[in-house]
């Protein structure tokens, strides 16, 4: 066709000279493969790392005399000889994840996104020969311990190290979490001394939480420690239905003997709503505390034993009910004090106490001493007088007769008197020269109690006491709604101001 055009464009090469693909320098890169690389640091360092854990490192192939034209930068040994380097990890989150940085001096294996060599990251690590693998408890050797596995870190410039190591030797297995300080640990399992060689000696089983320096058990909700067994974990978390049971059957014999004391004309136990109210903490159906409680519970006993002391301390009250006997054994002295009132009833056995060596003392400095037996009273002195003291007389009563000393001796008898005796003189009178009593002037103790108008223990009540002599004490009542203590030389009046705005809402209790 005359009106057709055709254009054409054409690349023409010599014909001796080679066709090549065409290069680009940012692309076409040779492959490169794993490679070995020391981490490195500033000089005095241990570990080094910037704000993502990238790591610095020297390639092993680097020579110095290749990179002399910058200042050694790339074998110097120090953080020079690279830019830094990603570190690949098993977990890597939002703040969360895994941290195990690599150390100067470690070796790593470098490896290279889609075999860039721009773009390396550290792939792992490897012990090389200068660095004999992980070495739990600072001994044994492999292959001698391939049974024992897990992580042991390195103090920062120390020598101490945690470690948390699992054993699989067969019948012997274990778990521990242990800091080198303190030998503080948590062992779980078939427990064995630390591994020189494939065997090792036995030590326990179960559990063991040690230290050589000082320890804390804290749960701020509640604490059960218990001895009865709960195989293979199969129950709640806090059951203590068995304790609970106890306890309330504690309660119950014990609410008995009150009532028994009650008709006896002496004190009730004054813990058993108390010992109610602490059974009622623990839930038996969903096994939780409804108080933070610490309870010890065990099917066999429990001891406390030391050395030195033991000290019991309790702002409220010190319980203690037994099925069987309650015995206290002392050798030296066995002392009581209560700033109320001592009471013990006996239902069936009676009471006996005996001084095998010294003298028995009763006194009552402010009132009278009463004694009373349904059957005879018996006083008796095997090898000594007995003595029968009254500045205002001594009156003496039985049957339907009486005999009355004081200034005077009157004896009343509507029957016949009978004097027997081989002589019998009646002289003028003479007045009975009567020793004094040695009383001594004892302080006086005195605390107040504080409830509201349902008899509840008022705390932290504001309060004035004053005093005869116009001294003053000034505070607030404790949880049971006590005031302080106070303590005189001898018998005064003191007065309670409640300093409450308050006050009518409250109620000061008489037995305190």
């Amino acid at each position: 066709k005359q009106d057709e055009r055709q254009a054409n464009h054409l690349i023409l090469q010599r014909r001796h000279v080679a066709i090549i693909p065409e290069y680009h320098p940012k692309q076409h890169k040779p492959v490169v493969h794993p490679q070995r690389a020391k981490v490195v640091g500033p000089s005095g360092e241990e570990i080094h790392v910037d704000a993502w854990g990238r790591i610095k490192v020297r390639f092993l192939f680097t020579r110095v005399e290749d990179h002399s034209h910058d200042s050694g930068a790339g074998s110097n040994d120090n953080d020079t000889d690279s830019a830094w380097v990603d570190v690949l990890t098993p977990w890597a989150g939002e703040g969360y994840g895994m941290r195990l940085h690599p150390r100067i001096d470690e070796m790593v294996v470098i490896d290279f996104f889609d075999g860039d060599i721009d773009r390396p990251f550290v792939l792992g690590r490897i012990h090389e020969g200068q660095r004999h693998p992980v070495q739990f408890d600072q001994i044994g050797q492999l292959p001698e311990t391939k049974v024992l596995s897990g992580i042991k870190t390195k103090e920062y410039k120390g020598t101490g190290y945690n470690q948390l190591r699992f054993n699989d030797t067969t019948g012997q297995i274990s778990s521990q979490l242990h800091s080198s300080h303190g030998a503080s640990q948590l062992n779980l399992g078939k427990l064995s001394h630390p591994k020189k060689s494939a065997d090792s000696a036995e030590r326990g089983e179960g559990f063991e939480l040690r230290t050589d320096q000082w320890g804390a058990l804290r749960a701020g909700q509640g604490l059960l420690i218990s001895t009865y067994a709960q195989s293979q974990a199969t129950g709640q978390h806090l059951e203590s239905s068995v304790a609970k049971q106890q306890f309330k059957s504690s309660h119950d014999n014990s609410q008995v003997l009150s009532e028994v004391a009650k008709n006896q004309q002496t004190d009730p136990i004054q813990s058993v709503e108390q010992l109610k109210a602490f059974a009622a903490q623990l839930e038996q159906d969903i096994a939780k505390f409804n108080q933070a409680l610490l309870l010890l519970s065990s099917p066999d006993g429990i001891g406390l034993s030391t050395a030195q002391d033991i000290h019991l301390c309790a702002n409220g009250q010190i319980n203690q009910t037994a099925g069987s006997s309650i015995n206290v054994s002392t050798q030296s002295d066995f002392i009581a004090h209560a700033h109320g009132k001592i009471s013990a009833l006996a239902i069936q056995g009676g009471i006996k106490a005996v001084s095998a060596k010294e003298k028995v003392e009763i006194a009552a400095h402010n009132n009278a001493i009463s004694v009373l037996a349904r059957l005879g009273i018996d006083i008796q002195s095997t090898e000594d007088k007995i003595i029968l003291r009254s500045k205002k007389g001594i009156e003496l009563y039985g049957g339907t007769s009486s005999l009355k000393i004081d200034e005077k001796i009157e004896l009343k008898t509507p029957a016949q008197i009978e004097l027997k005796a081989a002589q019998h003189a009646f002289l003028k009178g003479e007045k009975a020269e009567q020793p004094d009593i040695q009383q001594e002037n004892k302080p006086s103790y005195l605390r107040f109690k504080i409830a509201d108008l349902e008899g509840k223990p008022a705390k932290n009540v504001e309060y004035m006491i004053f005093r005869a002599d116009g001294g003053q004490h000034i505070g607030v009542t404790d949880a049971s709604g006590h005031t302080q203590m106070i303590q005189t030389e001898a018998s005064e009046k003191v007065s309670l101001h409640i300093s409450d705005k308050n006050a009518a809402k409250f109620q000061v209790c008489d037995e305190d």
